[in-house]
């Protein structure tokens, strides 16, 4: 039997992240610890059997790669979050096209600039972040609508692009619009959909993430994700400000990736670049009784799919 189209009202449904499926069914979730932007499948009684339409008006969209910079507007109904972020170079309602200067909260003056910005931090030739090859995968939380991955392509590196169906009304439509590898998800209670060591590089940039919680948990999700000797660059006010909150929230971060057998590869201006162990050495000197502690033997790094995050380091297997 053909499917039917549903209508109109579900142009932007998604159907294990509907928020209204979470109010009808009142699923008791922990909203402090971001449940309610994880997966949360419908029971089949109340799964939509029907084809999502495209918005109204929907046009084919702009080919790689000027849709890097400019897309449809009637493809992504959402221009109020262009206006609220034109301030920070985002993006601008120009006609009937949204257009992406490549600016950022945290990058006014671009995307590029600020990767170069990276690279030359780290000494990498030619403020490439690249690297000769050696960085390929960049994991990017808390995107924005991902003009970092966006940019990182022409240096020959993928960037995975992660931020949540929030307040900002779902950024990653505009990211796929242009064509930028992106996923809705969140840093919340479980692990991220892919097995361990699966990037070189991590970066958030004003990604409003308290690191902190849960001793760690979610920064030690980084670790999981990220190869050994894999850098994790951090640009926050909490990296530069020294007003006694951010200064208290970063001796806090500092002791905790230092447990972590985290070093600080550059520290510049607004931006703080931590890299991983290449060994466990580190890891089989440090204290007894140190936390985070070492996850247990038994516990597989790679297992994703459901499974809960651990506030552990994942040591690396007898045989790397």
């Amino acid at each position: 039997a053909l499917l039917k189209v549903c209508d109109d009202r579900h142009s932007e449904l998604i159907p294990c992240l509907d928020r209204n499926l979470i109010y009808q069914t009142r699923l008791k979730l922990d909203l402090s610890l971001m449940e309610h932007y994880e997966r949360h499948c419908p029971q089949p009684e109340r799964r939509y059997n029907c084809l999502i339409p495209p918005p109204p008006g929907y046009k084919v969209p702009i080919k790689w790669p000027r849709s890097r910079d400019e897309v449809w507007q009637v493809n992504i109904p959402h221009t109020h979050l262009a206006h609220e972020k034109s301030d920070q170079n985002w993006m601008v309602v120009n006609g009937d096209k949204i257009v992406f200067p490549g600016g950022g909260t945290h990058f006014h003056y671009g995307a590029d600039k600020y990767i170069a910005h990276l690279a030359n931090m780290l000494n990498f030739k030619n403020n490439i972040l690249n690297n000769e090859g050696n960085i390929r995968t960049v994991f990017d939380v808390g995107c924005g609508v991902a003009s970092f991955g966006g940019y990182l392509l022409s240096s020959d590196i993928i960037a995975m692009s992660l931020a949540p169906n929030d307040v900002h009304q779902n950024q990653i439509q505009f990211a796929l619009e242009r064509g930028i590898p992106a996923y809705l998800g969140v840093l919340g209670t479980k692990r991220l959909p892919y097995p361990s060591r699966s990037f070189e590089f991590a970066h958030c940039s004003r990604c409003r993430i308290d690191w902190l919680q849960r001793d760690g948990i979610l920064l030690l999700e980084l670790d999981r994700l990220l190869r050994p000797g894999g850098y994790f660059a951090y640009s926050s006010p909490e990296a530069y400000a020294q007003d006694e909150e951010d200064l208290r929230i970063w001796k806090e971060m500092s002791a905790l990736v230092e447990r972590m057998c985290w070093k600080i590869a550059a520290k510049r201006n607004q931006t703080v670049i931590w890299v991983k162990p290449l060994t466990n050495d580190c890891y089989m000197k440090r204290e007894p009784g140190t936390r985070p502690p070492l996850c247990r033997s038994d516990d597989n790094p790679d297992a994703v799919w459901g499974v809960p995050m651990e506030a552990c380091i994942t040591p690396y297997s007898e045989r790397e």
